[in-house]
């Protein structure tokens, strides 16, 4: 079935943005691509099931993962959103 394709194509696809961002390195951004798939399957998927709330929930994380993509890969450079861990001096 197709609406389980988009279940598991939204599922994967928020999974693998969720990682990208948590490992904080300079190509982490490309996690909110991932999530722009993700809401693009669930807001088809809820489209198509008639989960009006799942369409409006998504159509606000769909805003924040474009801020994330403008934020992270068009606006500023990959360095300014990696930070390497310093040993501090005892």
């Amino acid at each position: 079935m197709m609406t389980t394709g988009l279940e598991w194509a939204g599922c994967v696809l928020g999974a693998v943005g969720a990682l990208l961002l948590a490992m904080n390195r300079p190509y982490s951004g490309w996690g909110w691509i991932a999530f722009l798939g993700s809401n693009a399957c669930w807001i088809v998927f809820g489209l198509t099931t008639g989960l009006a709330a799942l369409v409006a929930m998504q159509v606000v994380m769909t805003v924040t993962s474009l801020l994330g993509v403008y934020r992270w890969l068009l606006r500023a450079p990959a360095s300014v959103h990696f930070r390497a861990r310093k040993e501090r001096p005892c």
